[in-house]
């Protein structure tokens, strides 16, 4: 017979218990488009505007860019 273990919802969680609990769906959906040859974006310190983000790419090598108002329009500003 198997045993049911109560779980806390995620309406119940302290915003740290929560992000504990997705990590690692956040790092599965990370790699999943790492391998299928898209980057991953993200925040980080080097984003000093609403509209720079970080992207990293499969082969550890990523840009810092800027978002245009034109749909596809994306200037890279750094690559590291």
């Amino acid at each position: 017979m198997a045993t049911l273990t109560a779980k806390k919802s995620v309406f119940e969680m302290t915003p740290e218990e929560f992000e504990e609990h997705m990590a690692p769906v956040g790092i599965a959906a990370r790699q999943k488009a790492l391998d299928s040859g898209a980057w991953f974006s993200y925040k980080n310190e080097l984003c000093v505007e609403p509209d720079m983000f970080v992207r990293e790419f499969k082969d550890g090598h990523r840009e810092l860019i800027q978002v245009g108002n034109e749909v596809g329009k994306v200037t890279v500003l750094k690559v590291f």
